[in-house]
């Protein structure tokens, strides 16, 4: 069982794999997802007829269908286990990565700085597009990685909040 946050919203997922994809329970509402499309940052699914095209932007920034949200999934047990030691928010470092090879054109934070999640941290620009990236949770910039004018690839690490 997994716990999903997106943006503010809570749901319980399981998952039972099957033949051409999964079993899912959401919030006790079975249905059956067939995986079309897999690679690292991308998913292609079938939900009920219709197909469902997920990139993985960043740690926590996935968009369905060209629309972003912040996602947060946790195991159930360790949800359970952060509750007992009174932990709201996981302490842990998050290493920001870059969703697809382009130029950092702008980086908006310092080390230093404090973030909200969804905050801008930095502009890519790839094939004339310039995609910003998004902080995807609340933290403090430890580590820039990156400086303006270099070219990344798709997963490279930017930045690490923690």
């Amino acid at each position: 069982m997994y716990i999903v946050k997106v943006d503010d919203k809570e749901y319980r997922i399981d998952l039972e794999k099957e033949a051409r994809g999964f079993k899912v329970s959401l919030d006790g509402n079975s249905m059956k997802v067939e995986v079309v499309e897999s690679s690292p940052s991308h998913l292609s699914l079938i939900v009920k007829n219709k197909i469902y095209d997920i990139i993985l932007q960043d740690a926590n920034t996935i968009s369905v269908d060209g629309e972003s949200y912040n996602v947060k999934v946790e195991d159930e047990r360790l949800q359970e286990l952060k509750k007992l030691k009174g932990e709201d928010e996981l302490t842990e470092e998050v290493t920001v990565t870059a969703s697809m090879p382009g130029l950092i054109i702008k980086i908006e934070v310092k080390e230093g700085d404090k973030v909200k999640a969804g905050q801008g941290l930095a502009i890519i620009e790839a094939m004339k597009m310039q995609n910003e990236v998004k902080a995807p949770k609340d933290g403090t910039i430890k580590q820039i990685l990156v400086k303006k004018g270099m070219t990344v690839n798709g997963g490279d690490a930017l930045l690490i909040i923690k």
